[in-house]
C-alpha cells in the first residue's frame, strides 16, 4: 500500500508575503514529496472587509481555488486549499493538528504577521506550534535550492533539541549545515558549548550531512546579531533556531530575540523549533537517528 504523503500547511491572506511562503512550501514539497495545503482563516477583519466590498465567502473560495490551481501547475504537485472561521492564533494550529501537517510555512510582514496583525502577537502562531514553522518575508527561494543552513549552537542544554529537525530539513533539501558556535565567557560555559557542538556535529555527520564549522569571533552578548551577519555573508538560505517562548495560561508569545531573528533585514527564512515539540520528518529518519537528551 502506498504511504500517505505528509502535508505542509501554508496560511494565506493573499498578500505578497503569503505568496512568497507558498513558493517556499512548494519548493520544499518538491524535494520532500509532500502535499501543500493552503489555509485562509476567516476572522472579524475578513468579514468586515467582505461586507465593505459587498462580497461573500465565495470570493475567498475563488481566490483560494485560483491560487491552488496556479501553484499546482507551476510546481507540478498537489496543492489543495481550505478555509476555517476563527482566530489565526488558535485556528492555524487547530487545523494543523486536524490534517496532521508536519510543517508550517508562513509569511510575515516585517513587524506584522499573517493577515496584517501588527506587532509580536502574530508570532504567537509560531510559539504555539507543535511542529517546526518556517517564517519567510518577501525573499523568494533561490533557484539553486536551500544550499546553506545556519544553526547557532550556544551553551544551553536546550540547544541540542533542534538537532533532529536540522537533520530532517537538511537531508530533504540536500543542504550543508553551518554550525555557528557561541563564544564562551569562561571555562565552564566554553565546555558546555564544546559538548553541545560535538553532539550536534556527530549526529549530522552520522547522517551524511556536510558540516561547516563557524565561530562567533568576539565574546559579544549579541549572538543573534552575529549569526545573522554570518548568514548574510555566506548567502544562507535558512536559519534554524530553537525558540524560548514565554508560556503561561493567558499568554504565548516569542521574545524580542526571536522577533529580531525572524524579521531579519536580510530576509533569510527562519525555521523555528519549539522545545520538546514535534519533529519534522523524524518518522522517515527513525531508522538512522537515535538521539537522547
Amino acid at each position: 500500500m502506498k504511504a500517505k504523503k505528509s502535508i505542509i500547511l501554508v496560511p494565506t491572506d493573499f498578500s505578497s508575503v503569503a505568496e512568497c511562503a507558498i513558493n517556499h512550501a512548494c519548493v520544499i514539497a518538491q524535494k520532500s514529496d509532500d502535499e501543500v495545503m493552503l489555509l485562509h482563516v476567516i476572522n472579524n477583519v475578513t468579514k468586515s472587509t467582505l461586507k465593505k466590498s459587498k462580497e461573500g465567502i465565495d470570493t475567498l473560495v475563488k481566490k483560494l481555488h485560483s491560487q491552488s490551481k496556479y501553484y499546482s501547475e507551476k510546481y507540478n504537485l498537489k496543492v489543495d486549499y481550505m478555509f476555517e472561521e476563527g482566530s489565526i492564533f488558535t485556528t492555524i494550529e487547530k487545523v494543523r493538528e486536524e490534517i496532521n501537517a508536519s510543517l508550517v510555512v508562513m509569511g510575515t510582514h516585517g513587524v506584522k504577521g499573517v493577515q496584517h496583525i501588527t506587532g509580536a502577537w502574530a508570532l504567537k502562531v509560531v510559539a504555539s506550534s507543535k511542529v517546526p514553522v518556517i517564517v519567510v518575508q518577501n525573499k523568494l527561494p533561490d533557484s539553486n535550492g536551500y544550499q546553506n543552513i545556519v544553526s547557532p549552537i550556544d551553551h544551553s542544554a536546550e540547544t541540542k533539541q533542534k538537532t533532529k529537525q536540522t537533520i530532517g530539513i537538511a537531508k530533504i533539501l540536500g543542504s550543508k549545515v553551518h554550525l555557528y558556535k557561541e563564544a564562551g565567557y569562561d571555562a565552564s560555559i566554553e565546555n558546555k558549548i564544546k559538548l553541545n557542538f560535538q553532539f550536534v556535529k556527530k549526529h549530522l555527520k552520522e547522517n551524511n550531512i556536510e558540516v561547516i564549522e563557524a565561530k562567533q569571533e568576539n565574546k559579544s552578548k549579541d549572538l543573534a546579531k552575529d549569526f545573522i551577519e554570518y548568514a548574510k555573508n555566506i548567502s544562507a538560505d535558512m536559519i534554524v533556531i530553537l525558540t524560548t517562548a514565554e508560556k503561561d495560561i493567558k499568554d504565548l508569545v516569542l521574545g524580542p530575540v526571536e522577533q529580531m531573528v525572524i524579521n531579519n533585514t536580510e530576509q533569510i527564512p527562519v525555521m523555528c523549533v519549539n522545545p520538546l515539540y514535534g519533529l519534522y520528518k523524524t518518522e522517515r529518519l527513525a531508522s538512522v537517528v537515535n538521539l537522547s537528551f
